[in-house]
């Protein structure tokens, strides 16, 4: 097992001895252990991971997409996500970090052979098979995990990008469109930023991945629907979380 690595920046000092003492786990956040809760290493990290899981339930309830084999498995690592994660910080044993780690590997290349598909077509069956090749070398990843998050998230704001442009130039500016790839744009670097401070310089959490995802899924699923001659539109589920509509587009 790697040696634990604690973030720049952090007080062992202020660490309390828990109910999983002694931390198992390769890296150990900012967040000083135990000192909300004797049962919980990282209490605002654990509760802040809730939000994760909560995103996977409603997008598989609203998505219009959702009974796409694709979608499913998307929104069931993104679940496994946000429960792996509140068992890796509330626990900060190997054995649960790696239900958090390996999720998150798994969702990111979801996400980035969607967004292949959605600008390139479909790739035929070579190109699912050597995505599930590169994730069997599971043990492999978890120790180049950070370096490999990175290059998916960087890979995923790559065909964001690539399909904005795209659908601008064939289809026109469609400002929907537009502003939701603006956001998740802005969304990915900024989580990305601020996972890597996190990493090496505290007083953040990782909160801003949950969301920062669901955000990229929506307009992948938006310019996916938007190819098959629908008309995708924003409506707020309780007036307040954003949910994808579908109406068929004049013409068709």
């Amino acid at each position: 097992m790697a040696p634990t690595v604690i973030a720049a920046g952090s007080s062992a000092a202020f660490d309390r001895v828990g109910y999983w003492s002694p931390s198992t786990s390769s890296v150990d956040w900012c967040e000083n252990n135990y000192v909300v809760s004797f049962y919980i290493a990282e209490f605002w990290n654990t509760i802040s991971n809730a939000a994760c899981f909560a995103a996977a339930v409603i997008a598989y309830h609203f998505f219009p997409g959702v009974k796409e084999a694709r979608f499913r498995y998307l929104f069931g690592t993104l679940f496994l996500v946000g429960v792996g994660s509140m068992l890796f910080h509330g626990t900060l044993r190997h054995k649960m970090q790696l239900l958090d780690e390996l999720p998150m590997l798994y969702s990111a290349t979801i996400i980035l052979f969607i967004l292949v598909e959605a600008k390139h077509g479909p790739q035929g069956q070579w190109f699912p098979l050597l995505l599930a090749a590169w994730l069997a070398t599971g043990h492999l990843q978890f120790y180049t995990f950070q370096t490999t998050y990175t290059l998916l998230q960087f890979g995923m704001i790559y065909y964001l990008r690539t399909l904005h442009v795209q659908q601008r130039t064939f289809k026109g500016p469609n400002p929907l469109i537009s502003t939701l790839i603006r956001r998740a744009l802005g969304f990915a670097l900024f989580a990305v930023s601020i996972w890597l401070i996190d990493l090496r310089a505290c007083e953040t959490n990782l909160g801003y991945i949950g969301e920062k995802g669901a955000n990229q899924q929506q307009a992948g699923q938006k310019q996916q629907e938007r190819q098959q001659h629908q008309q995708p539109y924003v409506d707020h589920w309780m007036g307040l979380v954003p949910v994808i509509r579908l109406r068929r587009s004049k013409g068709v």
